[in-house]
């Protein structure tokens, strides 16, 4: 900045912005002069870091494989993750990072479920991609990204209610462990049905235990730890923590029994030919459910199960927390009616439900 006198009463304020030289004329005193000078100081350096903005040149396909070589190949859910940045990119691959705002954003997310037709509980899964990668553009990449803030957060997202009531009674937990074993032989034959049998054990661990599906194929067998009537759920999920579930007397002779593959640390091994790090039991489990006769049920309402009878046998609200790896107790206090609304009977709640699931003859006396 400088100030040039042209003759009495003229000066000349000349300043540096954008990129080029500027100068005003200014017919009065030097001290208006000097006012002038100072009032295009102040709007010069306030619009400095729009200018710098516009010179960084990022875009959005250079993000997105930033981001899925430092984050999203590093997760169990990389494969589901890929399809939604491969999404990302084909939609706004050509963008500028800086020009991503919580318009374009919104815009993105609501064709999620109004163009690709996707589930609400799907597109907030995406949603929570799509939020953490800016993030990361907003923060730690901010200056090769010109993002000081996160786009994501100026959408409003509706996430579906996930607090379902639904667990199973004591009628469909008997009626739950006859289907069970109803096929625990191969028809005709006294050779145990291998695939109801994996079928079986997975939902046995599940219903007294709590644990989620993922948890449940990411078994170990050394995460057995019969002694200590416990199984180590070593799993990185929610939060990444490793936590201890009870295991029952009968959940651990289920275990022992079941045949152990050669040369494989995990219980449940991916079947032979599977091409997805992901292992799914939709179809069999829903046809296990109509064996049963029960409805409108979910393979996670097995977690629900546990956790309202956990609390309806006099359970404590905090160690239920412990038992399902939830990070915040909130999560919890949807299953504390339950203890409120029934009488506390005592004695271990795994327990409980295996009495309630083998109400019938084990299917194991009629083998022998």
């Amino acid at each position: 900045m400088s100030i040039r006198k042209k003759s009495d009463g003229v000066y000349e304020v000349r300043w540096w912005e954008g990129g080029r030289n500027k100068s005003l004329t200014v017919h009065g005193a030097f001290a208006l002069a000097q006012k002038i000078e100072r009032k295009k100081m102040s709007v010069r350096d306030e619009n400095r870091h729009l200018d710098v903005k516009r010179e960084i040149n990022f875009r959005m396909r250079e993000l997105i494989e930033r981001y899925r070589t430092q984050y999203g190949d590093k997760k169990r859910s990389a494969d589901r993750e890929k399809s939604i940045l491969d999404n990302i990119q084909s939609e706004m691959g050509r963008m500028f990072v800086r020009e991503v705002d919580g318009v374009a954003v919104g815009r993105w997310y609501s064709n999620l479920t109004t163009v690709r037709d996707l589930s609400p509980g799907t597109a907030v899964r995406h949603f929570n991609v799509m939020h953490h990668m800016m993030e990361k553009a907003s923060g730690i990449w901010s200056q090769e990204t010109g993002l000081d803030r996160n786009p994501a957060d100026q959408v409003e997202v509706f996430r579906p209610d996930d607090s379902r009531d639904r667990y199973l009674s004591e009628e469909e937990l008997g009626r739950l462990r006859r289907a069970l074993d109803d096929r625990m032989l191969r028809k005709g034959t006294k050779d145990l049905n291998k695939t109801n049998g994996r079928l079986r054990l997975i939902v046995l661990i599940a219903v007294s235990t709590g644990m989620r599906a993922s948890e449940i194929f990411g078994l170990l067998w050394s995460d057995v730890m019969y002694s200590e009537g416990l199984l180590a759920v070593t799993a990185k999920l929610k939060g990444g923590k490793m936590r201890y579930v009870p295991m029952s007397p009968e959940l651990a002779a289920e275990l022992r029994r079941y045949p152990v593959v050669i040369n494989e640390d995990r219980i449940f091994p991916p079947k032979p030919g599977a091409t997805s790090g992901r292992q799914r039991l939709e179809g069999s489990f829903e046809d296990l459910l109509e064996r049963a006769g029960i409805r409108d049920f979910r393979f996670h309402d097995l977690r629900h199960t546990f956790a309202s009878w956990y609390m309806m046998n006099g359970g404590d609200l905090y160690e239920l927390a412990k038992i399902l790896g939830h990070a915040n107790i909130k999560m919890t206090e949807r299953y504390a009616k339950l203890g409120r609304q029934h009488i506390a009977r005592t004695g271990n709640t795994a327990r409980e439900i295996w009495k309630l699931l083998a109400k019938e003859e084990s299917v194991q006396a009629h083998i022998g």
